[in-house]
Order: structure tokens, then sequence, then C-alpha cells
């Protein structure tokens, strides 16, 4: 019974290949036409994904199998558009004849494609026994359609191969193109821009001379200070794509930097014809508004950009420093409110908050800033420090200290953190213990002698000691 079943097993498996088969052929019919190289050392598995193809649909006359690459080459040289599809070992092509890989000679095809001027795309499938998973990644990030262990069966190949030849492919010019794009962009994050420039120099003279990528180059060139040959390049741009936003708003920021805000103003005005919801450009124009002191249209933009995007912190800032300009600052407290109940977890609104709140000898609600800031994080000296100045300043000596204390156990080295807890002891009465941090503080950064002398919390310390008494050792 148990070979009866077997053998109707088989007999169902063999009915579902030939299913699979039949659909298959019929889903490869469009692409017979294509013409498919077959690169592999092991006469066995040539001849296997030969007949594969064969019956698959492809007659023999638009399949050449070979040993070497000397086929693949020689065919790109007479007419590259003559090959649509190259299946070939990953490894070594054939150890007798070379040691060239087939990884080898999809980098050697890319190259031939490209100083030929030629816009197609070679797809590669590579066939091993076995594949390592390294050489897999090496492979995929130099191009690789697809991977095909071997031996397999015509409906499994079938399958591979259509993901290839249905996969919309990009030319491979245009791959080349995004990849020096790529390389660029990352130069320029890195602050290498002589370096980014290079690649997209390159990109651009490869074909790539559109909107985008001529912006990508300006904008380096504007962190670069170069701002006359920005100018020139978002000109540019303009003069083939009168309606590109970033082009504007780079001219925009050029003019900035030049100190030209009618220009300025007047490119950031079209950005926002074109794109109402640019929060970054209505920042920059209230900025350039306040610069000038026309604070109502300056806070007219600000407050567009809150109404647009509440979690968009800069326009918060700006409305804050409109009101602080205007010796507001209770409104403007109002504003930072406002930016911290959108922006909960933005430890640097706490901090910005808090200073601005020490600035105006609003030290309560400076301490409640702190407080909630260190809520949400434990290991920020810099909140420790505020909130030991804000306390400081109530009088909360003790509570003060112990706020120092912990930011000195996540800084020990910083000098202006012993300082400060010199204060602190000294306004608490241990004049003792205030001149041992001081002597820590000095030997730390020298310079804070001078912030000391200067210094009026220490005015009396230091008519009773000398700076030279307080920094002798015993």
């Amino acid at each position: 019974m148990k070979g009866k079943h077997k053998q109707q097993d088989e007999v169902q498996e063999f009915l579902e290949q030939q299913k699979s088969l039949v659909e298959l052929r019929e889903k490869v019919s469009k692409f017979l036409k294509k013409r498919i190289f077959v690169i592999c050392g092991d006469p066995a598995a040539r001849d296997t994904i030969k007949s594969y193809l064969e019956i698959l649909g492809f007659s023999p006359d638009k399949i050449r199998a070979s040993n070497t690459s000397t086929v693949v080459i020689s065919q790109i040289k007479k007419n590259p558009e003559n090959i649509d599809l190259i299946i070939c070992n990953l490894k070594v092509l054939d150890g007798s004849v070379s040691t060239k890989t087939g990884l080898q000679l999809l980098h050697i095809v890319k190259n031939m494609l490209l100083t030929a001027g030629s816009e197609k795309l070679v797809p590669f499938i590579f066939v091993e026994k076995v594949f390592d998973r390294q050489i897999i990644i090496s492979a995929c990030k130099a191009g690789a359609s697809q991977f095909l262990i071997l031996p397999s069966d015509p409906v499994s190949f079938g399958q591979k191969l259509m993901e290839v030849l249905e996969k919309p492919e990009e030319s491979l010019l245009h791959r080349e193109v995004s990849r020096l794009l790529m390389e660029g962009n990352m130069l320029q994050e890195m602050g290498l821009f002589d370096q980014a420039i290079i690649f997209y120099n390159r990109a651009l003279k490869m074909g790539g001379e559109n909107a985008a990528n001529l912006a990508e180059k300006a904008n380096t060139l504007l962190k670069m200070n170069e701002v006359d040959q920005a100018i020139r390049i978002f000109k540019q741009i303009t003069e083939f794509e009168a309606n590109f936003p970033r082009a504007h708003q780079g001219m925009g920021k050029a003019y900035e930097q030049l100190g030209n805000y009618k220009e300025a103003k007047k490119n950031y005005l079209k950005v926002m014809d074109l794109e109402p919801d640019n929060v970054q450009v209505l920042y920059h124009i209230g900025a350039l508004y306040q610069d000038e002191g026309d604070f109502e249209k300056a806070g007219f933009y600000f407050r567009e950009g809150i109404q647009r995007n509440k979690k968009f912190v800069k326009n918060y800032l700006g409305l804050a420093k409109v009101f602080e300009a205007q010796d507001n600052p209770k409104k403007a407290l109002e504003i930072y409110r406002k930016a911290l109940e959108y922006n909960p977890t933005q430890n640097f609104l706490y901090l910005l908050m808090g200073d601005f709140c020490l600035k105006y000898n609003l030290d309560a609600e400076a301490e409640g800033i702190f407080g909630e800031a260190i809520a949400l994080n434990e290991n920020h000296t810099h909140l420790y420090n505020k909130m030991g100045i804000a306390l400081r300043r109530q009088e909360k000596f003790d509570q003060a200290i112990e706020n120092f204390l912990k930011a000195m156990k996540l800084k020990p080295d910083d000098a202006n953190l012993h300082y400060n807890l010199a204060k602190a002891y000294y306004v608490k009465g241990e004049e003792q213990s205030a001149i041992e941090e001081l002597n820590r503080a000095v030997d730390l950064d020298p310079a804070l002698r001078l912030k000391l002398e200067k210094d009026q919390y220490f005015s009396k310390l230091i008519k009773n000691y000398s700076v030279g008494q307080l920094f002798q050792r015993t």
C-alpha cells in the first residue's frame, strides 16, 4: 500500500510540475526574443541550463553557451544590444581557462557598457552548487539580479528567470549616476564638501544633469561658502524648470548669506507659492523680518509656520524671540511652553526654556522645567548643572549641591561643575569646601582664576584671601 501511495504522490507531483511548466511557458513566451549567454565551466551544468531554457521555449539560436567570458566581452565590443541576460557561475567560471569569476565578469560588463556610452543594463543570474553568504552580499551590492542553486528543475529555474525578466530594471547608466550621487551625499553629510563635489560632477557629467542633482551640488557649494557659484547653478536650474522649489529655496539661503534680504525674501516667497506648507521657509522669512526689526511681520510668519506644523520647533523659538525683543518675557515663556507641549521629549527645549527663565530671574520656573527634563533623562550633565544653579539662586543650597554632585558623577573632570559647586558651598557658608572645589576647578582649567577675580559671588572671599593664597597647597 505504501508503494502505491508513493507512486500516486509522484504522479500528482509530476502533473503539478507539468501544469506549472505550461503556465511558465506562457509567461516566458513574451521574452523569447531575448539573447541569453550561459557561461559555466562545468559542461554538464552548462548543458542543463541550456536545456531548461529550451524547455521554457527559447530557441537554440537565442542561447550562447560557453566556458569562457570571451564570447560576452567580444559581443559587447561588437554590439552590446545583442546581450539581454547572462547566466554564469558566481565563483571561478572555468579554472582550466582562467581564474576569472562571475562577479569579476559582472564588473567588466558594467564598465564596458558605461565606457561605450550604453544605457543598457544586462541582468546577471548566478548559479552554484553552494553559495557563501558573504559573496552573495558582495554580488548583490555589485548588481546581481538573482541566484540559483544547482541541481534544480525547469520550473524552479523558470520562476527565477521570470523574476529577472519581469523586473523593471533601471538603466545601467542611471544606476551608476544614482551611486555617485549617493556617495556625494554621504561625503556631504560627513562635512567632506570638496570630495562630495567631485562625485556630483561625475554624476552630472554622466548624464545626471537634472534639477534635483544640480541642486545637491549647489547646496554643497553653499556649505563651502561658494555663494556666487551656488547662485549661478540655482539660476541655471530655474532656466529649464522655473517652478522647482529647491532652486528658489537654495537661492533664498544664498542671498540671505550675502545679506541681500530683498532677494532672499523674494525667492522664499516663490517657494511658498509652490509649497504653501513649507514651514522651514516660513521660519526663514520670519527670521529675516526679525533681523530687520519688523516684529509684526516676523510674528505673522512664525505663527503661520506653527499653524501648519505644530511639531516644527524653530517657528516657536522665532516667535518667543519676537516677544523677548518686545520686552515681554511672560509671553515668550508661554510660547516656549507651547513648543514643549507638542515636543515633550526634546531635551534641548527644556534647556533653552530653563536658561530663558534663569536669564529673567524666574528661578522657581527654571527649577520646575529642569525637574521635568531630568525625569525624562537622568543621565544629562547639563540638566543637573542648570538645576543646581536654579536651586542655589533660591537659596536651596543642599539641593543645589546634591544636583552638582550628580552632574559630576557623570562628568567628573568638568572644571565648570567644580566651580559651580564651589559657589554653592560658599554661599551656604562652607568656605573650606568652597576653596577645595575652586582648587580642583583651576587645576582642570587655569583660565578660571581670571573668572574668579571678577565673580561678585566670591568678592568677599577675594578680600579675605589673595588669589595666590587661595590656590596654595598645604
